[in-house]
């Protein structure tokens, strides 16, 4: 494409690319949200197109961790910031974007790259596939009732935050339970900054975030919850919504006290919450489950294997055996390539994966197996789609088998 330059984005240059995210993403930041995103921003994972002097495209990385099944963590390249000014669409500078971007990431090593997807049939062409989900849910304070045989909520303290103290306190307990689910992602200095910041542009008409500890043994802090308020009056009866941002809980005790601080929130006729788990324990914890209401779910993390066997052989599996995969790339160059996964020990370590030239028991494109990989979809769902298919009897099954077991895989930080 002439005329178009990609490189790294100067230092002087971040206001530049604000715009573009504003351009594109339809909002008008603040010099106070501008601040505060420069501080979550890595110029020197920022790539940027240039036509002469003006820039017309953005496309960054923020460096992650990614929690996998089995308690592990593997560096991810989380892709973010990703736009086109609508003047410059349909001229392949997404394209040279990514492909800058993937070569980037081919010399720093890094073996999966994930995003948040804004449009759903944009990033399958470059491998990425949609690795975890979550549900918008709702529930009535007048029907939130624990059922009968539910166990107590935790003796523990819970204790309000101020900004400043939820600044100190938040992100320690926040990484100490991230390896607790697999599909979490780590969450850098900028990144908490950026959140703590609280912009008028995340509130949806709320109020300001709260946020609260959870103490089971004085002084170790094991869950927290961060959640604003909506405000809303039917003549002089209160109808508030307590919206929940954020909810973290090391056990079930700390999770049913958290629910229960929420739900006899005074004023409060419902809580929701938009970043919920699709197999979130509070709607059984309701002794009448219909009252948990589901307004919404939708993918979340999407994720691509760059480096299939470091990927393969990173996480813990459920079952052992020997899975033959030909994997099919269409992004940067069209092409196949087979992968032989021998796990020796379920839910331990003792996982190998190679280039093998022997014949595949399963084929599948490389956003599928991104789809795949934290076990957030079976391949059973995959071959019954079309994007997945059997060679061998019963390989279906089994790779079933070998990428299930554990939490399901669940994100809710957004990057």
């Amino acid at each position: 494409m002439n005329g178009i330059e990609i490189r790294r984005l100067g230092g002087d240059e971040f206001a530049a690319a604000l715009a573009i995210s504003a351009i594109a993403f339809g909002e008008e930041y603040t010099e106070e949200d501008a601040e505060a995103f420069r501080q979550a921003f890595d110029f020197d994972r920022a790539l940027c197109a240039f036509e002469g002097a003006k820039m017309v495209g953005t496309c960054a990385v923020l460096p992650l961790d990614l929690t996998l099944p089995g308690r592990v963590s593997i560096p991810l390249a989380g892709l973010t910031w990703v736009a086109v000014l609508p003047t410059h669409r349909r001229r392949g500078i997404l394209r040279r974007l990514m492909l800058a971007q993937f070569a980037d990431m081919a010399v720093r090593g890094e073996a999966i790259t994930g995003l948040g997807a804004s449009e759903g049939n944009i990033y399958g062409r470059f491998g990425y596939g949609p690795a975890t989900s979550f549900t918008s849910f709702s529930v009535e304070r007048a029907h939130a009732a624990f059922h009968s045989h539910a166990e107590g909520a935790s003796a523990g303290r819970i204790t309000l935050l101020d900004r400043t103290e939820a600044a100190a306190e938040l992100p320690d307990i926040y990484e100490s339970l991230r390896l607790l689910q697999p599909g979490a992602v780590s969450r850098p200095p900028g990144w908490w900054k950026a959140h703590l910041h609280d912009s008028l542009l995340d509130r949806d008409g709320a109020g300001k975030m709260y946020h609260t500890k959870h103490e089971t043994i004085p002084g170790i802090a094991d869950g927290y919850v961060s959640y604003r308020i909506k405000d809303e009056w039917a003549g002089v009866s209160a109808q508030y919504d307590v919206r929940v941002v954020d909810l973290l809980a090391a056990d079930p005790g700390v999770y049913r006290a958290l629910w229960n601080y929420l739900l006899t929130t005074d004023l409060c006729q419902t809580v929701s919450c938009q970043t919920g788990r699709t197999d979130e324990p509070l709607r059984w914890l309701l002794a009448d489950p219909r009252r948990f209401k589901v307004n919404a779910m939708a993918d979340f993390l999407w994720l691509r294997l760059l480096d299939v066997p470091r990927a393969l052989a990173a996480r813990a599996y459920g079952s052992t055996g020997r899975l033959v995969l030909e994997v099919a790339e269409t992004f940067p160059t069209p092409g196949a390539s087979r992968f032989a996964l021998e796990v020796h020990s379920a839910g331990g370590p003792q996982v190998e994966c190679a280039h093998t030239a022997s014949e595949p028991d399963l084929t599948l494109k490389i956003d599928a197996l991104g789809a795949a990989y934290l076990g957030g979809v079976t391949f059973g769902s995959l071959a019954a789609a079309g994007r997945a298919k059997q060679l061998r009897a019963g390989a279906i099954d089994h790779a079933d088998a070998m990428f299930s077991g554990g939490p399901a895989p669940f994100c809710m930080t957004e990057f």
